[in-house]
């Protein structure tokens, strides 16, 4: 398998253990993206806030980037031994799809860990839990967990963080709630493809935007969600 990779300002606190043959950098939430997204993404609350609420919205925000921070840092090492599980049952497509996922989740959590720090919290440490079980009973529960994340947590999340106005945390946010939608749908193909015993169908590479972990089988000429170049994509295949 070769993978290459091209990412920026590499956290080593929270290092990815992928099979990387390269590394070109690029800066994480950009003063220029920031701009560009957040026009697109952030809309200011049209109802009247109070300072209070605001007070309390900023301080869950914080808590709830944390709490994100911990689930993407989990899945990240939850992927990557769901990668190898993979491959010993004879699964390569899906295992890419996992090291393709992995990548975005750690994407995700260095953003998240960039809006703790720039709030001047504390970045959580966690020793990550999971349970490694046959890849169809991987895939169906990572199915759920995509769900809950795209459809309930991050929803919630960003309803705080637009209460707090915390436009960076709304932006981090958002980039992780659109690509577990996309995750979601790529684990329920490839689940629908072991069942119906087509897996030769299943898409042969992956390519991850380096700044949001937006997610595609193709590459594209920029990110949908962040508007980062095609050519700068992390390839799997």
């Amino acid at each position: 398998m070769n993978i290459k990779v091209g990412i920026l300002h590499f956290d080593q606190s929270i290092q990815l253990k992928m099979k990387m043959s390269q590394y070109t950098f690029i800066p994480i939430l950009t003063f220029t993206c920031l701009v560009v997204i957040c026009c697109n993404y952030y809309e200011p609350k049209s109802m009247v806030v109070t300072a209070e609420e605001r007070t309390k919205a900023e301080s869950k925000t914080i808590e709830n980037m944390q709490s994100a921070y911990k689930g993407e840092m989990n899945a990240i090492a939850k992927f990557e031994a769901f990668s190898k599980k993979a491959e010993e049952e004879g699964y390569h497509y899906i295992a890419l799809l996992y090291n393709a996922v992995s990548a975005a989740e750690y994407i995700h959590a260095r953003n998240h860990k960039a809006v703790i720090e720039d709030s001047g919290s504390k970045v959580p440490t966690i020793k990550p839990e999971y349970k490694v079980k046959t890849t169809k009973e991987n895939l169906a529960n990572d199915i759920k967990d995509e769900a809950y994340e795209a459809k309930k947590m991050y929803p919630d999340f960003l309803k705080t963080a637009e209460t707090a106005e915390n436009q960076i945390a709304y932006l981090s946010l958002t980039y992780a709630m659109k690509t577990e939608a996309k995750h979601k749908v790529f684990f329920e193909q490839v689940l629908a493809d072991i069942n119906s015993k087509t897996l030769k169908t299943s898409p042969s590479s992956y390519y991850v935007c380096p700044d949001c972990g937006n997610t595609y089988i193709a590459s594209p000429k920029h990110c949908d969600f962040s508007l980062t170049e095609g050519e700068k994509f992390i390839k799997f295949q």
